[in-house]
């Protein structure tokens, strides 16, 4: 019998040679590229990362398919598994501070709260935040949500205390106040572990953005943090590689809850987007087959046909809130000068008026705003009613995060203009420029190409 003992963090494999050899196997994947890796080409590796730890244990996320894994291959498998006793406070509509919540929201809440642990994929304005708000009201419990920006740890902190009527603690961007509840920027727990011992009785554990788990970072945070409880939250959890999805389902568990794009619009709670596309062509063979960087600065940041078409579709566009998303902060400043009038902030700003800005979007103040990519992700700007998209950019991780920035329902008529680019200067702009407009039309987006 092949017996494992579970953990909050990891579970150990009894020493059964047969056992132990075929966790091993399942708990292991290649990453991305890994063809390309100087260790790989010269044969001395073989391209595998395995995501056990020592003494033959596996992340507890992965139980049930580890579980499966060993009796498809003949064993029988005892894995008893313990968890804490939840008050049992019953899930109704009503149950938060000055919101009710929708049907979908509470059947998620249910969900994750059977599961003990689990991914909740929620497209934006999905209002995940309200859930994981009425989780922690049923657990009643010590509980750490880490997350990964600054504004996210304010917002997501104010919205919990607004919710619940508690006060929340934070740790991170200089505040250090742990409370029964807190949010915790995952930076900080990372680069001062001695806060973690706040929480060595802790409950239950959420990752915002749980996306970002693949990263060394997040991933060493949730493999301290205690807590027998576990869940992530994100538009985009999985990132459809093997060995990053392992790593997220280790330290969460599985998709459990799957709410989309599609389904929020037909119901009304989001904005329906119409996409705008503009093609940039070049007539210099020299670009089309140059380096990315290369591509990526002259046919982007120095554009000035390609930014010529923002400045102007921005300032017809003005007598709204206007949010273009930029990568680089060169490509901001340029766009903020052929722009009069327009705000543009990143990462180098000071919080107060990243925060000063983000509520002025929030209000519904019209005007042209520039941002990095601090607005990139789980930021909250339901005023905006036209994004531009000026950073170009593959991931369609990133790209559902973006627009999601402005997908939240609009009084009136509920749409959001969406404006970007098929880059036609470049090999690798123009794959870029494809794989967007795939993800347009695999979410079933209104697209127009100008």
């Amino acid at each position: 019998m092949a017996k494992i003992f579970v953990g909050d963090i990891y579970s150990r494999i009894c020493d059964d040679p047969r056992a132990v050899a075929a966790v091993r196997e399942m708990c292991r994947a290649r990453p991305d590229g890994y063809r390309y890796m100087p260790r790989y080409r010269a044969g001395h590796w073989d391209g595998y990362i395995s995501v056990m730890s020592g003494m033959n244990a596996f992340p507890t996320g992965l139980l049930d398919y580890v579980v499966a894994g060993l009796v498809e291959r003949g064993h029988i498998v005892e894995a008893p598994r313990s968890l804490p006793h939840v008050p049992s406070i019953p899930v109704h509509n009503t149950m938060l501070c000055g919101v009710t919540l929708r049907d979908y929201q509470m059947d998620a809440v249910m969900s994750l709260l059977a599961n003990g642990r689990g991914v909740a994929k929620m497209a934006t304005n999905a209002g995940k935040t309200e859930i994981m708000a009425a989780m922690l009201k049923v657990y009643d419990a010590k509980a750490v949500v880490v997350v990964h920006r600054k504004e996210l740890m304010y917002q997501t902190a104010d919205r919990f205390e607004r919710r619940l009527g508690v006060p929340v603690g934070m740790i991170g961007d200089g505040v250090c106040q742990p409370a029964i509840i807190t949010v915790a920027m995952v930076q900080t727990l990372y680069s001062r572990p001695e806060l973690l011992d706040a929480f060595y009785d802790n409950v239950v554990l959420m990752a915002d953005e749980c996306h970002t788990v693949s990263s060394d970072q997040m991933l060493s945070v949730l493999n301290k943090l205690p807590g027998p409880y576990r869940f992530g939250f994100s538009g985009t959890p999985l990132k459809y590689t093997e060995l990053a999805d392992m790593k997220l389902i280790g330290a969460t568990g599985p998709v459990v809850v799957d709410v989309t794009n599609a389904e929020l619009i037909d119901d009304g709670w989001s904005a329906n987007p119409d996409i705008e596309l503009h093609v940039v062509a070049s007539v210099e063979d020299r670009l089309w087959s140059a380096d990315y960087q290369t591509a990526y600065d002259e046919a982007i940041v120095h554009n000035d046909e390609r930014n010529r078409i923002i400045a102007t579709r921005a300032k017809a566009l003005s007598d709204k809130v206007v949010m273009i998303l930029v990568t680089r902060i060169e490509h901001g400043a340029l766009l903020q000068s052929a722009i009069p009038g327009s705000i543009f902030v990143n990462g180098s700003h000071p919080a107060e008026l990243r925060q000063a800005t983000l509520d002025q979007m929030r209000n519904g103040n019209v005007g042209v705003y520039i941002a990095s990519p601090i607005f990139d992700e789980g930021v909250d700007v339901p005023g905006v009613n036209a994004l531009i998209l000026a950073g170009g950019g593959k991931s369609h991780i990133k790209l559902l995060q973006r627009i999601g920035r402005g997908m939240r329902k609009k009084p009136g008529d509920n749409r959001i203009l969406i404006i970007d680019f098929i880059d036609d200067t470049n090999q690798y702009l123009l794959d870029h420029s494809d794989s967007r407009v795939e993800v347009y039309e695999k979410e079933g987006f209104n697209t127009a190409i100008v």
